[in-house]
């Protein structure tokens, strides 16, 4: 019996010897292992970073290729102008990761339509996409209705130059008449005097129902605006510019009713309205005053005098009226 006790001890002791080198060599095995992982993944780390598919081809770029080059937003500025101010642009032969591009985003932003610049980098392959958010137009300036368009003007008081027109035709504008200058010197635009004239246009737009086709502003002291339908003389804009163009939804309803053609609604006072008839050497004055034409919504007996009433009532009153 002693003998088989030690025979089986013997025995046990050696399947133990046997687990724990099992356990040794698996050990070392996972080791060698990792090594050999850390090891590779050191090894391709360096040879991607290496890789020809981090550098962007500046040929290329300069070219560009649109392998290498994508422009987004741009509707007022020429693809040829952004080009232009990357080549101008030095750009080291570094990894795309770590390209700074503030420098060519400060040399595209120069560019008159362009208000922000996002350079945006693409790897594998290495190439870069530049986004414009670009200025909106609100005007086209020109110093009469027959002259073409020789600058844009931005909402926030930019002049654009005629190199960027025309302009997108899915861009609204409207055509303001202006010199240009006045006593000699160039007018000065800026975002509150454009914020001015837009919340006038949007304001006659609203009550007269109609698109306002074009401002002459060739005399700031008597500003003329073409409707669709009827030329508005507005006078200056001013502080009562809003309270004048209320009453377009009360007049327009009753110029319609003149037979004789009109040559324009003058909204030049405060308390009371004008037509001025083709052809006539004066204005002619209505007796119906800004207040009346919005009473009659409600009361049906006002009404405009017609072309014979105005021509006798003319002659009593020329010492009061305006050319």
């Amino acid at each position: 019996m002693g003998i088989s006790y030690q025979k089986r001890r013997l025995k046990v002791n050696k399947i133990k010897r046997q687990i724990v080198g099992t356990r040794t060599l698996l050990i070392r095995l996972k080791m060698l292992l990792s090594l050999l992982l850390v090891v590779g993944f050191c090894f391709l780390g360096f040879k991607t970073l290496k890789s020809h598919h981090w550098y962007m081809d500046l040929n290329k770029l300069n070219a560009a290729d649109p392998s290498v080059l994508k422009i987004q937003g741009n509707l007022i500025t020429p693809n040829h102008k952004v080009i232009n101010m990357i080549r101008q642009t030095q750009l080291p032969y570094t990894q795309i990761f770590r390209l700074n591009t503030k420098e060519l985003e400060q040399n595209i932003s120069q560019l008159q339509p362009i208000k922000k610049v996002y350079v945006r980098r693409h790897w594998f392959p290495a190439r870069i996409t530049v986004a414009l958010d670009e200025r909106t137009p609100a005007f086209l300036l020109a110093p009469n209705l027959e002259a073409q368009p020789h600058s844009a003007l931005t909402t926030d008081g930019v002049l654009i130059d005629h190199d960027y027109l025309p302009l997108n035709p899915s861009i609204k504008v409207i055509k303001l008449l202006t010199y240009g200058v006045k006593d000699g010197v160039d007018v000065v635009w800026d975002k509150a005097k454009v914020a001015e004239i837009l919340k006038l246009i949007r304001a006659i737009e609203t009550y007269s129902n109609q698109q306002v086709q074009y401002i002459d502003l060739r005399n700031n002291k008597d500003v003329y605006i073409m409707l669709k339908e009827y030329l508005i003389r507005f006078g200056e804009i001013n502080e009562t510019s809003l309270k004048r163009v209320k009453s377009i939804a009360a007049i327009l309803p009753e110029a319609k009713k003149i037979q004789q053609k009109i040559k324009y609604i003058d909204l030049r006072w405060e308390d009371s309205s004008y037509f001025r008839l083709e052809g006539a050497k004066e204005i002619q004055k209505t007796d119906v005053k800004v207040e009346d034409l919005e009473k009659q919504k409600e009361n049906k007996d006002i009404k405009v005098p017609q072309e014979e009433e105005i021509k006798d009532e003319q002659k009593a009153q020329n010492d009061d009226i305006l050319d």
